[in-house]
């Protein structure tokens, strides 16, 4: 690659205080969420143990993408399975494998057009997994809605980073990781009472 090249992988990573910070901000936004939209849903034992499991890990994964860009396989795929098993407890099995399977080919779509069109990589397939864990959690109905959220949550960060870039021509990642987390954490307490599904 030479200089005149655009680095086709900027670097994504926060420092730790920031995207700190940004965890104890998505953690008490995650408990105000629960608390005033989820708990009227999800107040079964199980259902409450779910919402923990899923908070847990969707505030890993936020801290993770903040920090290195990534959306590890090792969380993603078992949040995938258990959403599938929480499901099948439920008795709407088929809806989270919709939901699974559709999240998954959105984003990889994307994906694959993106990098066909530009060149390089748009959104990695860690944010098609991600949204694959959520569309396994919420059930296929949910994802339209997640997806609003998620587009709005990330043209803002989009906004707010690229007042930050040094030039015009100049590229900027913005982990989307986070965006889809608050997103599928917000139809997961949601969905019945705020969204009616």
């Amino acid at each position: 690659m030479t200089e005149a090249d655009p680095d086709p992988f900027p670097d994504v990573g926060m420092a730790a205080k920031p995207a700190r910070i940004i965890l104890i901000a998505l953690m008490f936004s995650y408990l105000a969420m629960f608390v005033w939209l989820g708990r009227d849903i999800h107040t079964t034992a199980i259902g409450v143990a779910a919402s923990g499991v899923l908070a847990s890990a969707l505030l890993v994964l936020s801290y993770i993408d903040l920090r290195t860009g990534l959306l590890l396989d090792i969380l993603t795929l078992p949040l995938i399975l258990l959403g599938i098993g929480y499901a099948a407890l439920a008795g709407d099995i088929l809806l989270s494998i919709a939901g699974a399977t559709v999240g998954y080919a959105m984003i990889a779509g994307l994906a694959a057009y993106w990098r066909h069109t530009r060149g390089y990589e748009g959104i990695g397939l860690g944010d098609a997994k991600l949204l694959s864990a959520c569309g396994a959690w919420i059930g296929l109905a949910g994802l339209p809605i997640l997806l609003l959220i998620a587009s709005g949550l990330g043209i803002i960060a989009a906004l707010t980073v690229s007042q930050k870039a040094r030039s015009a021509d100049e590229r900027v990642a913005i982990p989307f990781g986070p965006s889809l987390a608050i997103a599928g954490w917000a139809v997961w307490c949601g969905i019945e009472t705020v969204f009616g599904i």
